[in-house]
C-alpha cells in the first residue's frame, strides 16, 4: 500500500510542475523572473479606442463604398468579371421577418446593363447581397 502512495507522489511531483508551467524546476534550474518594467520618468501612455461607425441601411452602405472606390462606383464579380455599377433607383424596403429585411437597388453598368441588386439588411445593417435580375435597357 505505501509503495503505491510512493508511486503517485513520485508522478504527482513530475506532472505538477509541468501542468502550471514550472518547466524550469524539472531539470533543477532557478526560475527567474524579469522585474517589472519602470516606468518612473516617463510619461504614462493611454489608448483610446475609436468606435467603428457601420452605414444605417442600403443608402449608407452604397454611400461608403462609393467614396472608398477609385472611380467611386460599387464593384462587383459577375460571372468572374469585375463590373463597375452606379446605383440608379431605390425600391421600397421588404420585410424577411426576425429583424431582417431587403431592398432592391436598380444599378446601371457602363454597358448600359440595368442590375437588381437584392441588399439583406440585418438590424439596418447590409449584411448580404445578390443579383436579382439583369436587362438590357434599349438605346433610343
Amino acid at each position: 500500500m505505501s509503495a503505491r502512495i510512493l508511486i503517485t507522489v513520485i508522478i504527482a511531483s513530475f506532472i505538477t510542475p509541468i501542468a502550471f508551467g514550472a518547466e524550469g524546476s524539472l531539470s533543477g534550474q532557478p526560475q527567474t523572473q524579469a522585474p517589472p518594467p519602470s516606468n518612473a520618468g516617463q510619461p504614462k501612455s493611454t489608448t483610446t479606442t475609436t468606435k467603428t461607425s457601420y452605414p444605417q441601411g442600403v443608402k449608407g452602405y452604397l454611400d461608403q463604398q462609393l467614396a472608398t472606390s477609385k472611380d467611386k462606383k460599387l464593384h462587383v464579380s459577375l460571372n468572374g468579371k469585375d463590373v463597375a455599377l452606379t446605383p440608379v433607383n431605390f425600391h421600397e424596403e421588404k420585410k424577411l421577418g426576425g429583424n431582417k429585411t431587403a431592398e432592391g437597388v436598380d444599378m446601371k453598368a457602363a454597358d448600359g446593363k440595368i442590375y437588381e441588386i437584392d441588399f439583406v439588411l440585418s438590424g439596418n445593417r447590409v449584411t448580404g447581397a445578390s443579383v436579382a435580375r439583369s436587362t438590357v435597357k434599349s438605346r433610343n
